[in-house]
């Protein structure tokens, strides 16, 4: 149901998408130059750097855990609008204090006010929600997965580039580019909860257990909250062990790294942005789910095995395919609440997801510095990490089929 035509320009909406983009390709911007950031602030070598890099990730999404069910609670009984104008300032802030990092502390601090603030993908959602009748809110959704997958593309590509430049330049650039969208949002960007639509904010609903106490009134949402959460385990791998494990495993500098996971953006923005929407369409949404963690299994049991580094590249295909399973998983998610709770919902969906990544993080760098470091209990096998995830993607589509077969009943 659409709740304000004004807010259905296309500058509006694209004002999200570039949101989502940008959101995605500040990330992409750090992940190549990461690793070697990290080195040179705590003098470590690659398998220590996975360590730290993963904490800080860790750090990331816990806070963010706990901010988004705000942040989209407070959406909800203010709009849209003035919290994702927010949450880009505070992205750009953080892009500029970890350009100025004279220490590893400061990358610590920097994420936590990112995570802290950042709501933009469960907003950005919750606005499609509220502009977007049922029937085309995967294609909508596949739009923002889409915007993610083009940011995240060329984010890592651009970071290999500056580099050249010296090694912060990304950071610089990613801030720029954050602050700049704020104010262009600032003056595009139209409110898209009409006023009758939102409610009273409560406190109950801005905590992370709040927001699934609510939403356990539909018995489904509950269960697929909990293939989500199997999903973005998996899903996490990539963009978290990926640095470390090439620079590792075929000593790989940041061009290599960013090129590699700009192919991997744009697999992922082919998929959601014009697999899942037909898909949706001629199959439904849980038909595009599974079809995307089929292809992550796929990838993930390859990069776990493969050494070659030419064909390793290939698997990145079917591994990127797995983002589509977000697009279906949101349509059919939102299809269960009604208006009132789109950004109660989103806020759900992104905590669940800030548990895998808070879960990534904190163990498979650990088990990838276990398997990587001489002297260990463990034989050599830096691929580990992208087993487990492979065994991830399995429980997720257990779950899924099991989901299904009790909506049958």
């Amino acid at each position: 149901m659409i709740t304000n035509n004004q807010a259905n320009s296309g500058a509006a909406i694209w004002f999200v998408l570039l949101a989502v983009f940008f959101d995605a390709m500040g990330h992409g911007l750090l992940a190549p130059i990461i690793p070697e950031l990290i080195q040179q602030l705590a003098q470590v070598d690659v398998s220590g750097a996975a360590l730290y890099g993963g904490a800080i990730i860790a750090l990331f999404a816990t806070i963010q855990f706990f901010a988004t069910p705000l942040l989209g609670s407070l959406s909800d009984a203010y709009g849209r609008r003035p919290v994702l104008l927010m949450s880009f300032t505070a992205f750009g802030l953080n892009y500029l204090l970890m350009g100025l990092a004279p220490s590893i502390g400061w990358l610590f601090a920097a994420q936590a006010l990112a995570g802290l603030f950042g709501a933009t993908p469960a907003v950005a959602a919750a606005f499609m929600a509220d502009i977007t009748s049922a029937e085309k809110r995967a294609k909508r959704f596949g739009s923002l997965g889409a915007a993610f997958g083009l940011g995240f593309m060329f984010g890592p590509v651009l970071s290999g580039l500056l580099a050249d430049y010296g090694l912060r330049t990304p950071i610089f650039a990613a801030s720029v580019l954050t602050l700049t969208n704020a104010v262009v949002g600032f003056f595009v960007f139209r409110e898209s909860l009409a006023k009758p639509l939102r409610k009273a904010f409560e406190w109950r609903n801005a905590s992370p257990w709040g927001v699934f106490t609510r939403l356990r009134v539909t018995p489904q949402i509950p269960r697929l909250l909990l293939v989500v959460l199997c999903l973005h385990i998996a899903l996490n791998t990539v963009p978290t062990v990926w640095p470390y494990f090439t620079a590792y495993q075929f000593n790989w500098t940041a061009k290599e790294i960013g090129l590699s996971m700009g192919l991997y953006g744009l697999v992922s923005i082919l998929t959601q942005g014009v697999l899942v929407g037909k898909i949706s369409q001629r199959f439904g949404d849980l038909v595009a789910s599974f079809t995307g963690m089929t292809g992550l299994l796929i990838g993930s049991i390859a990069f776990a095995f493969i050494t070659n580094q030419y064909a390793i590249l290939v698997f990145i295909i079917p591994s990127a395919m797995g983002f589509m399973t977000n697009a279906g998983l949101m349509s059919y998610m939102s299809s269960q609440v009604d208006a009132s709770n789109q950004g109660t919902l989103q806020g759900a969906f992104a905590a669940t997801r800030s548990v895998g990544a808070i879960i990534t993080p904190l163990c498979l760098p650990w088990l990838f510095h276990q398997f990587t470091t001489p002297g260990n209990a463990y034989p050599v096998y830096p691929g580990v990490p992208f087993l487990v995830a492979g065994l991830l993607a399995v429980c997720a589509i257990v779950l899924l089929i099991r989901v299904n077969r009790l909506a049958k009943h």
